[in-house]
């Protein structure tokens, strides 16, 4: 059985500095290691800044996925070249796609990918709802119209799911438990059945379909093992049972007032 301490959400460009100050000293007395964040740390001119003032706070590893707000003011190539300079430079330091699986004891191990609203739930073109990342984030951005922006984020959206893919197929052979990190919950499950987000219109910008297909054909292959899916991106805290071997935990957030959380994974 081990602790993890987790968050998601964060938005520290939101957060004033007393803030800030109080969820890193929350986040220092968590045990366990590493710390992991879920994404929507920052904005893309203070996500490297952001990640360090986390790790020299923390004094131990840190591994993270990106969340949609993190590339905002910038492009999905720039981030991504920045976290990996970021992890070269400072090696405690960890966006997780690339790193592979980390070993958190001897019978589970943590995998990651940043996933991407991808419209699959629901109805992806009709829906009224937009993110901002539609004219915050470059790629997007430079789209001509809502069915084309829709394109671009499932291309990225299967991109990661075909590294999920790989990770997971790599993860079952070296542990029983696979913790799968990821900004956008990849089940429509997590989403309230009451209330604002339980419409419809909600689910194909918080919700991605292909990481949640990948996860659940790899489930039904490994029944034996099992999947722990820590996400983010609705602001709700939500903990879902999805068939016999997947557990889905999302996060509570709210712009300002940052949060921690440590999860025990037994």
């Amino acid at each position: 059985m081990i602790t993890l301490p987790w968050c998601a959400d964060i938005h520290l460009d939101h957060a004033r500095p007393d803030a800030e100050a109080r969820f890193l000293d929350a986040l220092r007395k968590h045990g366990g290691e590493p710390v992991l964040i879920c994404g929507d740390i920052s904005v893309a001119r203070d996500l490297v800044p952001a990640l360090e003032r986390i790790a020299d706070a923390v004094a131990r590893p840190v591994a993270f996925v990106l969340g949609n707000h993190d590339h905002y003011g910038s492009s999905v190539a720039d981030v991504r070249d920045a976290v990996r300079a970021l992890n070269a430079r400072r090696p405690e330091i960890t966006w997780l796609p690339p790193a592979g699986p980390v070993r958190l004891d001897a019978d589970t191990v943590l995998i990651g990918v940043d996933g991407w609203a991808d419209g699959r739930y629901g109805d992806g073109l009709s829906t009224p709802l937009r993110l901002n990342d539609d004219r915050l984030i470059a790629e997007l951005a430079a789209q001509p119209d809502h069915a084309h922006r829709l394109a671009a984020r499932q291309v990225l959206a299967d991109a990661d799911a075909a590294r999920l893919d790989v990770l997971i197929e790599e993860a079952v052979g070296m542990a029983l438990h696979v913790v799968i990190a990821t900004h956008v919950p990849p089940v429509v499950e997590v989403l309230p059945d009451r209330g604002r987000l339980s419409s419809p219109d909600w689910w194909p910008i918080l919700v991605c379909g292909a990481t949640g297909a990948t996860v659940r054909a790899r489930a039904r292959q490994h029944p034996r093992h099992r999947f722990t899916v820590l996400a983010g991106h609705t602001h709700v805290a939500a903990d879902v049972l999805i068939g016999a071997n997947i557990r889905v935990v999302t996060s509570v957030a709210r712009h300002g007032a940052p949060v921690s959380h440590a999860i025990t994974l037994s």
